[in-house]
């Protein structure tokens, strides 16, 4: 149950620390749902109001997730948000694991982007995705996405299940 606590509170500071850092970031739960290789953007069901949902909170958590109110018009007032599938650790749209904080991107391949978020449409899996205005732009420029969180994986349910009975039994 400590790790739990643990895994919660790092990913809540990491997000606050990405906000605080871009000054102009929001996240949010959602489904992707298209992807348009033309125009490089992506679009995708936002989560509406309060769901449980995991980052890096497990399906019995009580705790409920959602786009912060300073966001929520900002986020859901967009239909596509613009995503880079070439470039640099610092401007390609970065593909993460929940835990390990590592970027997983091949950055020397251009079609890598893409094809994690094909795969993502095709699982109809719920994922975190941070969104952030280009630095140094205006209160009104659209949003783009930075980050894509993978969903979470049973073989990193089973170790978290694993932990919290470990920290129990002592």
């Amino acid at each position: 149950m400590r790790l739990l606590t643990i895994l919660i509170a790092t990913a809540a500071v990491l997000l606050a620390a990405g906000s605080a850092q871009a000054g102009k970031s929001c996240s949010t739960f959602a489904k992707i749902t298209g992807y348009d290789d033309a125009s490089k953007s992506i679009t995708f069901e936002k989560m509406k109001g309060s769901e449980p949902k995991f980052f890096p909170k497990t399906d019995g958590s009580t705790a409920a997730s959602k786009i912060p109110s300073k966001c929520k018009a900002k986020v859901l007032s967009q239909d596509s948000y613009p995503v880079n599938v070439s470039g640099g650790r610092m401007s390609i749209t970065q593909v993460r694991s929940n835990f390990s904080g590592k970027m997983l991107n091949d950055i020397d391949d251009k079609t890598w982007v893409p094809t994690k978020l094909q795969e993502l449409i095709a699982s109809g899996e719920m994922v975190a995705i941070l969104l952030r205005q280009p630095p140094g732009s205006d209160k009104k420029a659209p949003y783009g996405v930075t980050t894509v969180y993978m969903p979470i994986t049973e073989e990193e349910l089973a170790e978290i299940e694993r932990l919290n009975n470990q920290g129990e039994d002592a």
